[in-house]
C-alpha cells in the first residue's frame, strides 16, 4: 500500500460492510461511530450525516443517565458505556463542528440539544469518576470535543481533574496502569500493571482533550513527556509492541501487536521526543505492512487475537487526525534506524536495530490471563525441592478462558479457540513444574556500570513462586 487515500477508502468500506460483527454477533457503536472521521476526510458529508441521525436513535436511558447503546448493556459488544458515549459524542461533535455549514440552524439546535442531554446525564460524571484510566479519559474526549463544538468552557475544571487522576495513578517511570487500585475495586490484582496496548490512547486522549478545549497544557507537559518516553520504551526497533510490557495478556495469542496503530500514531505525531519521529515513521511502516483486505491486522499470521479487526480498522480514525499524515504515511516505505534507551526507576529497556534489553522491576501477582510474568532477564534456570503454589486467582483464570474460548468458538475462530485451550492445558502442567528462572524472577534492583546493566534478581517460577535467594547478572549493552 503506498496511499494513505487507499488505506482510508479500503477501512472506510470495510467498516461499512461489516456494521454488524461476525465475531461478536453486535454493532460496535463505539466503533463505527468513528466512520465519521473517515467520511469527513473523503468528503462524504451526507454519508455522515445519515450516520448521524442513526446514532441517536441508540441514545437508552440507564439508571447512570443516557448513553449510546450498547456500550456493556450487551455483553457481547466486549465494550463499556464510557467508551461508546465517549467516542459517539466525540465523533459526532467534531463532524459537527468541521461541517458546520452542511447543517442548518434547526439540525445544530437538535443536534446540540441531545448530545447535552447525554454530556449532563451521564457524561460529565463518567468523565470524572470511572476508575479505569483509559475508559474515563475515553469519556473525557467526547465531553471535550462537545465542549468545543457547543464553544463553552464550563467543563474545564473537569478536564482538568480528570487528567490530574490519570497523572496520580501513573507509575514513578510514567506507566499508565490498565487498572490503578483494582483490588480496591474488587479485581485480581494482575489487571493492576502496565501495558502496551493501553499506553498510547491514554496520551493520546489526554492530547486530544486539552487542544479540544484550549487548556493550557504547560503544567501537564512535564510528565506528558515522562509517559511519552515510557511508550517510546516498548516499542521494537521495527515499530511493533513488546508484549512482554502488557499486564492484560488474554488479548494477545500472538508474538507482538500492531492493533492499537491508530493511537500509537496520534501520540507519537504530537510527541517532543526527538526519537518520537522515527518511532512514527516505522509505525506507520507496519501499518502499512499490515493493512491488506480492507482492514488492519493486529499481526501477520492467523487470527487468534480476542479483539476483531473492526475496533482495529476503526480505531485509525486517530491517524486521521494528524496533520500531513498522508506525507508520513507516503514516506514510510521502509524501516528507518531506531534507538532509544529508558532509564527508569522501575523499567530499563535499551533498544535498537541489532538487540533489545529489557528489565522489568514492577513486581505484580499473576496468573494465567492476567498480570506480567517476563521481566525480560536471561539467566539461569534452577530446578528445586520447593513446589511452587498455585498461580493467584485460578479459579477465576479458568472461567475467564472458558468465556474468551467462547467466544472465539461462537464467532467462527476456531484456530483462536483451539490455540487458547491448548496453551491453557499445557500451562496447567508447566505451573506445578519447580523450575526457576531469572526471567520470572522478581528484580529488586538494576544499575547501569559503565557499559553494562548489573541486575539482582530472585529467581521464581512463571506463576510467582520466588525461590528465596538472590543472583547478580550482568548485561553487556
Amino acid at each position: 500500500m503506498n496511499t494513505f487515500n487507499t488505506l482510508v477508502q479500503g477501512a472506510t468500506s470495510y467498516l461499512e460492510e461489516h456494521k454488524s460483527c461476525s465475531k461478536h454477533h453486535v454493532e460496535h457503536t463505539g466503533s463505527n461511530c468513528y466512520l465519521l472521521d473517515f467520511y469527513s476526510t473523503l468528503g462524504e458529508i451526507e454519508k455522515g450525516k445519515k450516520l448521524i441521525a442513526y446514532l441517536f436513535t441508540l441514545v437508552t436511558d440507564t439508571k447512570a443517565g443516557k448513553v449510546f447503546y450498547p456500550g456493556h448493556m450487551n455483553p457481547m459488544n466486549m465494550s463499556q458505556n464510557v467508551i461508546d458515549t465517549g467516542a459517539c459524542v466525540d465523533s459526532i461533535s467534531r463532524f459537527l463542528r468541521l461541517h458546520q455549514s452542511a447543517f442548518t440552524n434547526k439540525e445544530h439546535e437538535e443536534y446540540t440539544a441531545g448530545l447535552r442531554d447525554v454530556v449532563e446525564s451521564y457524561l460529565v460524571n463518567a468523565a470524572a469518576e470511572k476508575s479505569i484510566t483509559n475508559q474515563r479519559l475515553w469519556g473525557l474526549t467526547g465531553l471535550a470535543s462537545y465542549a468545543n463544538y457547543a464553544g463553552t468552557h464550563e467543563y474545564d475544571d473537569v478536564v482538568r481533574a480528570s487528567i490530574e487522576q490519570a497523572f496520580a495513578d501513573m507509575t514513578v517511570d510514567g506507566f499508565f496502569l490498565y487498572m490503578p487500585h483494582a483490588s480496591e475495586h474488587g479485581n485480581f490484582e494482575g489487571y493492576e500493571g502496565i501495558t502496551t496496548f493501553y499506553q498510547s490512547r491514554c496520551i493520546a486522549f489526554i492530547r486530544y482533550s486539552l487542544d479540544a478545549t484550549g487548556i493550557d497544557a504547560t503544567p501537564f507537559e512535564e510528565r506528558l513527556r515522562q509517559s511519552e518516553r515510557a511508550l517510546l520504551s516498548m516499542y521494537l526497533a521495527d515499530g511493533t509492541k513488546d508484549l512482554r510490557m502488557e499486564c492484560k495478556r488474554w488479548y494477545w495469542q500472538s508474538p507482538y501487536e500492531v492493533a492499537s496503530a491508530g493511537f500509537d500514531a496520534y501520540a507519537l505525531a504530537h510527541s517532543k521526543e526527538s526519537v518520537a519521529g522515527v518511532a512514527l515513521h516505522n509505525l506507520l511502516f507496519q501499518t502499512r505492512r499490515h493493512f491488506f483486505d480492507g482492514y488492519l491486522h493486529s499481526h501477520i499470521g492467523a487470527p487468534v487475537n480476542f479483539q476483531c479487526p473492526i475496533f482495529w480498522t476503526a480505531h485509525l480514525a486517530w491517524m486521521l487526525r494528524i496533520n500531513d499524515i498522508n506525507l508520513k504515511f507516503y514516506s514510510a516505505s521502509s524501516l528507518e534506524d531506531f534507538s532509544f534507551r529508558f532509564e527508569g526507576t522501575e523499567v530499563f529497556t535499551d533498544t535498537n536495530s541489532s538487540h533489545r534489553v529489557l528489565v522489568n522491576a514492577r513486581w505484580q501477582k499473576r496468573n494465567f490471563n492476567e498480570g506480567i510474568y517476563d521481566n525480560g532477564l536471561e539467566g539461569s534456570v534452577q530446578w528445586s525441592l520447593r513446589c511452587p503454589a498455585l498461580p493467584p486467582a485460578f479459579l477465576f483464570s479458568i472461567r475467564e478462558t472458558v468465556n474468551h474460548t467462547w467466544y472465539a468458538l461462537r464467532g467462527g475462530y476456531i484456530r483462536e479457540a483451539v490455540l487458547r485451550m491448548w496453551r491453557f492445558v499445557r500451562e496447567c502442567i508447566v505451573m506445578f513444574l519447580p523450575r526457576y528462572s531469572a526471567r520470572y524472577g522478581k528484580v529488586s534492583s538494576f544499575a547501569l556500570k559503565g557499559d553494562s546493566l548489573e541486575v539482582l534478581v530472585s529467581s521464581g517460577t512463571k506463576y510467582g513462586t520466588l525461590l528465596g535467594k538472590e543472583e547478580r547478572i550482568t548485561i553487556n549493552l
